[in-house]
């Protein structure tokens, strides 16, 4: 048996998007540590008990890069691989995946990253890339196993350096969707369309609220939704916007979901009309497990969860007119959004079950 500690930074990702790994690992035989910021941690403390996982908050600023923080974040981590004495360290999301990677070398533990996405840091370019970059960089090179979720992310980190050696990288189909907890759900008749996303411009959410205005007028019997999480930093949407459009009839704000279930039941097209920088965005993963068809963007990550066009419309990235296009071209034909919605449930079924997903991941770590 071995001791593997899973390291993110949000504590309800680690039953989200990580319960079927972490199934996976117990069920191997594997004595199992949970660790990320304290912050909800009492919330999933009894839900990772009960996946037979041990939980240990460690405090760490999940949105910024803080140079003296960050650095006794390393000194925690490092103490924390000494008492635990894991057999291997797994991490997820930018800072597990730098500074666990850099506190791990420094104990001699060996490690694997899982990058979901490079996001707005990479995407963005200038200095702020070139310093995550070279951090990323220097944890990769102790990294044993690189797990990345579509290719562009792979040309992209091997062109620039970040990952030196191609031989550490796996391929994944994203994070994988949990079927059972997102089962096939009927299309409701009246046409509903659903974003999930944090509340931000790079997500496509001011996109979004101006394709709601022309499908709208286009088609008034549609109901179009949003939910997520308010983003207060610099590349936000302000609320006061999505209040306006919500007064002119345009959207329903749903707020921040802690499940999604019922929203994704509700809803007859999931849309996401992102350019952020995804790996494959779960959310539409969720979606196509329930029987949704996808309207999302030709970005990258995006557009694996669309392959071929079976289940969804791919539409160029920042293009509210072609966004609406396709909104409208579903909203008035129900037999096509059967058809899509049955297709993106046999895609999440043969392509990416969590369960299939968490598999690869233990066969490539030997776990």
């Amino acid at each position: 048996m071995s001791r593997v500690v899973l390291f993110g930074a949000y504590a309800p990702s680690l039953i989200r998007f990580r319960a079927p790994l972490l199934r996976a690992l117990v069920a191997a035989g594997h004595e199992v540590v949970a660790v990320a910021d304290p912050e909800h941690g009492d919330r999933v403390r009894d839900q990772l008990r009960g996946l037979g996982v041990s939980w240990l908050p460690v405090p760490l600023d999940r949105n910024r890069i803080r140079p003296v923080r960050d650095l006794a974040l390393v000194a925690r981590l490092r103490g924390m691989l000494r008492e635990l004495h894991p057999d291997r360290l797994i991490t997820y999301t930018l800072k597990p995946n730098v500074y666990g990677g850099w506190a791990a070398r420094a104990e001699g533990v060996p490690s694997a990253a899982m990058i979901t996405g490079l996001g707005s840091v990479f995407m963005g370019g200038g200095w702020r890339a070139r310093i995550a970059g070279s951090m990323l960089r220097r944890a990769c090179r102790h990294h044993q196993r690189i797990f990345l979720q579509n290719p562009e992310d792979r040309a992209d980190l091997l062109r620039l350096g970040i990952i030196e050696d191609p031989s550490k990288v796996v391929m994944t189909a994203g994070s994988g969707v949990d079927l059972e907890e997102f089962p096939s759900r009927e299309l409701p008749e009246r046409p509903v369309f659903l974003m999930l996303a944090r509340l931000l411009v790079a997500k496509g959410v001011r996109d979004y609220l101006e394709a709601a205005e022309l499908v709208k007028a286009a088609c008034p019997d549609a109901v179009l939704r949003i939910a997520g999480m308010e983003d207060p930093g610099s590349g936000g949407v302000p609320m006061s916007l999505l209040r306006e459009y919500e007064a002119r009839g345009c959207i329903e704000y749903l707020g921040e979901l802690e499940d999604v279930r019922p929203a994704l039941a509700e809803c007859t097209t999931f849309v996401l009309p992102s350019y952020y920088g995804e790996g494959t965005p779960r959310s539409a993963l969720e979606a196509m497990a329930v029987g949704r068809p996808i309207i999302t963007t030709e970005s990258r990550g995006c557009r694996e969860t669309v392959p071929d066009g079976g289940n969804g419309i791919l539409v160029p990235p920042r293009s509210p007119e072609r966004l609406a296009e396709a909104m409208i071209a579903l909203s008035r034909d129900a037999g096509l959004r059967g058809r899509m919605g049955r297709e993106s449930r046999r895609l999440a079924e043969t392509r990416f079950d969590a369960d299939v997903v968490a598999r690869d991941i233990l066969d490539a770590l030997d776990l």
